[in-house]
Formats: structure tokens, C-alpha cells, sequence
């Protein structure tokens, strides 16, 4: 697959891209970890073949309510901290048409990262994925935003070996969005919502961070950093297990916080030392809590800023904008006739009640 794809971004490079010029013009062998780079989004190839559209969704959401979020979110996704001047004329893809209030690069920590190889200027994302599918999807971002990266690892060169060494860095995810396991072949060539699936259990798991599990804090032993691979992932692997998202409608706000209340009851049910998804790292290393945060939940579900409402207002009108409009029409109509034959079931039990009451009262005289 990357052979087919680094002849497409060098054709790209050279005739299709127009904002390919941001991009560095970079020698990928003397690249070492902790090199950062600049590149276009369309360089960048995916680790894993599913994500999780809702929180995509709410950045989108964010971003059509106040478009200078979409700005202070690429210049952190640059390392450039937050923006400082923007207006109506700038574009994601033309970094001179905003300022950040930082150099580029600045914050290092804040870099999506890339593994470099097996080829010359293949590039593999390990991190990042979600909020550079953002700005891949939203309406005037797409291919050519360009973004700085960091170098994880350089693994140019390493030819058949390339696969089993990403595995064993844990730096891919080779399962699919029905939970089956597939092969790097298997690998979109691109970011974004168009090649990536959505895995709705990985929804339903990032949603309750902090409600029903934590990212563990390191032991100074198994778990020496803060960051365990894919600790979401595998949490939602598990979570399959248990029930089935498909019973329910998630672009009805009710059913999708049903299935929130369902799926957080399973993760703190759990026996503590149940072995999590393919992480090898028991329900308790991996950040479960002893119960349900409750109150968490509730604004979670109710607050409409939250990223659950968020993405919530993001699918209905989403769903709204493609439902013809004669079905819409039509739900209305229906929607007011139900709402119509409920008011005049109320008027009449109002009055036979109070004709029961008058017949009572002549009875009494």
C-alpha cells in the first residue's frame, strides 16, 4: 500500500497540491526522534482503521459556532499555543492568513507524532488522529493543511520488518470497527471520515472518561508513564463484550445517554482484575473506577456544551440537512397531529371528570 501512496504524494508534490509549498522538502533518513516537520494532511498515513466520529463531531460543532476555536485549535495542534490574529479572510491551509501566539514547533509536547518508514517519505500518524481528521473534514480545511509533526521513531529501511517493530512500539491498532482483527494491508491511505470507520463503542468509552474510568497514573513499575497504548481502544474492545450499541438509535439524545448509562455501569462492574481488550492490563490498571460518576453523567448529558451535546447538535443537524424535505414535512405533521389528538384526549378526560363530579354532587343533594 505505502509504495502506491509515496507515488501519489510525489505526484501530488509535484502538480496537484496548491498549498504543498508549506510542506518541508525534507530528507527522511537523517531524520531522528524528536525531529519535528512540517507536512500536509494528505502526507500522513493512519495506524489504526477506525475512529471516533462523535468527538470529530463536536470540534465540528464548536468550530460552526465560533470559528476562532478552529484557529486556536490548529495553532495548538502546531505547538504554537493558542491564535492571536485571525479574521474572516484566513484559511487553515494558508498559515500567513492567521497568527498564533507562539513560534510553530514551540510546545513540542503538543505534536501530533509520526513513524518514519519503511520507505523514503512515508510517514505513519501514531498521534493526533482525531483532531487532525478534523481539520481533514471540516468544510475549509481538507488535504492540503499543512501541520508540524514530531518523530517518534525512524524506521526507514527496516523493509519486512517494519509491521512486527510498530507492533511491538505498540504504535498500530490492527482491529476493525466490528472488533475483527485485520492486517496492516487492511489500512486506509488516508485520515479522515471518508476512509476511517466509526468505531461507536470508542464514542461511547471517550465520553466517559472520568465518569466510569481514568487514565492511571504511573506505579514506577508495569506503568511507568501516564500514557498506556490505546487505552481507549481497548477499552471499547471490552465493552463490546457486553452489549450492543446497535440497539440503540444514537442520533436520539435519550437512547445515546441510555446507552452511556449502560456501558459506564459495565466498566465499573467489571472484576477489578479482568484482563481489558487485547492490553494485557487488568480493569484496575486500566483506570477503572469503583462507580459511576453519577453527577459527571448528568451534565455530560444534559449540558449542551459538553462534547456529548455538542455532538449531539452536530447529528441532528446533520440528519436534519439530509432528510428530504418532504419527510420532514411529513414528521411535522405527524408530530403536531399526535400532539393535537393528546390535547383533546386531555380536554375530554377533563370533562368527563368533571361531569362525574357534577352527577356526584346531585347525587349528595
Amino acid at each position: 500500500m505505502y509504495r502506491h501512496r509515496l507515488c501519489s504524494l510525489i505526484i501530488g508534490a509535484l502538480f496537484c497540491t496548491p498549498f504543498l509549498s508549506y510542506a518541508e522538502k525534507v530528507n527522511y533518513s537523517e531524520l531522528e526522534n524528536g525531529d519535528t516537520i512540517t507536512v500536509t494532511l494528505d502526507q500522513l498515513l493512519p495506524t489504526q482503521a477506525v475512529l471516533d466520529y462523535d468527538q470529530i463531531f463536536a470540534n465540528l460543532q464548536r468550530y460552526n459556532a465560533d470559528l476562532k476555536t478552529m484557529y486556536r485549535d490548529l495553532c495548538r495542534a502546531n505547538g504554537a499555543k493558542g491564535v492571536k490574529k485571525w479574521d474572516e479572510n484566513s484559511l487553515p491551509t494558508d498559515p500567513e492568513t492567521y497568527q498564533c501566539s507562539a513560534e510553530t514547533g514551540q510546545n513540542a509536547d503538543a505534536l501530533s507524532t509520526v513513524v518514519v518508514g519503511p520507505e523514503e517519505g512515508v510517514l505513519y500518524l501514531t498521534e493526533g488522529l482525531t483532531l487532525l481528521s478534523t481539520f481533514w473534514d471540516m468544510p475549509n480545511g481538507g488535504t492540503s493543511v499543512p501541520v508540524t509533526v514530531k518523530v517518534s521513531h525512524n524506521l526507514l529501511g527496516s523493509g519486512d520488518d517494519f509491521w512486527a517493530e510498530m507492533s511491538n512500539d505498540n504504535e498500530v491498532w490492527l482491529v476493525n470497527e466490528k472488533g475483527k482483527k485485520i492486517k496492516s494491508g487492511d489500512l486506509p491511505e488516508y485520515i479522515g471520515m471518508k476512509q476511517l470507520k466509526h468505531d461507536k463503542y470508542l464514542s461511547l468509552v471517550n465520553f466517559l472518561l472520568g465518569i466510569s474510568y481514568t487514565p492511571p497514573k504511573p506505579d514506577g513499575k508495569d506503568n511507568k508513564t501516564a500514557s498506556i497504548p490505546y487505552l481507549a481502544l481497548n477499552w471499547a474492545l471490552e465493552i463490546r463484550q457486553h452489549m450492543k450499541v446497535s440497539d440503540y438509535d444514537l442520533n436520539d439524545p435519550e437512547e445515546y445517554a441510555t446507552a452511556l448509562t449502560e456501558a459506564a455501569t459495565i466498566m465499573v462492574d467489571l472484576p477489578d482484575d479482568e484482563v481489558i481488550g487485547k492490553s494485557k492490563r487488568t480493569a484496575s490498571e486500566m483506570g477503572q473506577l469503583d462507580q459511576v460518576d453519577s453527577k459527571a453523567l448528568e451534565e455530560l448529558i444534559t449540558d449542551e456544551k459538553s462534547p456529548f451535546g455538542l455532538a449531539m447538535a452536530y447529528r441532528l443537524a446533520k440528519k436534519e440537512k439530509s432528510t428530504p424535505k418532504v419527510v420532514l414535512e411529513e414528521q411535522e405533521a405527524q408530530k403536531e397531529k399526535e400532539e393535537q389528538e393528546e390535547t383533546e384526549k386531555s380536554e375530554k378526560s377533563n370533562k368527563e371528570n368533571g361531569t362525574q363530579s357534577e352527577d356526584s354532587s346531585e347525587a349528595k343533594q
